[in-house]
C-alpha cells in the first residue's frame, strides 16, 4: 500500500483563515446593518435641497401652533395634532425599494365616532413622480394574490391622538 502525504503550505492557511475572516466580518455587518440603495436622481426632486435651518424650521412649527386653535375652531369636529412620528422599521420598509426616490406626503381625515383626525399618509416615489407602495403580508399570500398593497399611516401623534 501506498500512502500519500499531503503538505498543506503555509499560503493555504493564510489564504483559508482570511476567507473564514472576511466571512465572518461582513456576515455580521450584513445582519446588524440596513443597506438602502440610493439609486441616481435626476428629476426635479432629486435636485431639492430639502434642509430648513432650525431656526426656521422652530418658527414654521409655532406659526402652525398658533394657527392650529384657529383652524379648530373653524372645524370644530376635527383634530389636528402638531406632530405624527413613524417608526424606522416602517420607514426602512417604505425605503428599500431599489426605484423609491423619496416619500410623499398625503393628508387625510381618519372619521371617528366623536371626532375626525388629520392624518399624514406616507408612501413612496419613483423619479416619474409615481407613487409606490408596499406590500403587508407574507411572501405566500403575495403569490396567491392574498398581499395588501399601500402606505403607512397612524404615526404616533403628539399628542396622542387617542
Amino acid at each position: 500500500m501506498v500512502k500519500i502525504k499531503k503538505s498543506i503550505s503555509a499560503a493555504a492557511i493564510i489564504m483559508t483563515a482570511l476567507f473564514s475572516v472576511s466571512l465572518l466580518f461582513f456576515s455580521c455587518g450584513h445582519i446588524e446593518g440596513v443597506t438602502i440603495p440610493v439609486p441616481k436622481d435626476t428629476s426635479a426632486l432629486g435636485k431639492i435641497d430639502h434642509f430648513i435651518p432650525l431656526d426656521q424650521l422652530e418658527a414654521l412649527k409655532k406659526d402652525f401652533i398658533q394657527q392650529q386653535d384657529s383652524v379648530s375652531r373653524g372645524v370644530p369636529g376635527l383634530y389636528i395634532p402638531v406632530s405624527e412620528a413613524f417608526n424606522k422599521a416602517a420607514l426602512l420598509e417604505l425605503l428599500k425599494d431599489t426605484s423609491n426616490v423619496g416619500i410623499r406626503i398625503y393628508y387625510g381625515v381618519k372619521k371617528g365616532d366623536n371626532r375626525n383626525e388629520f392624518r399624514l399618509i406616507l408612501v413612496g416615489v419613483d423619479q416619474q413622480g409615481k407613487d409606490l407602495y408596499i406590500t403587508k403580508g407574507s411572501a405566500l399570500a403575495t403569490k396567491i394574490g392574498g398581499d395588501t398593497k399601500g402606505g403607512l399611516e397612524f404615526g404616533q401623534c403628539n399628542p396622542p391622538c387617542h
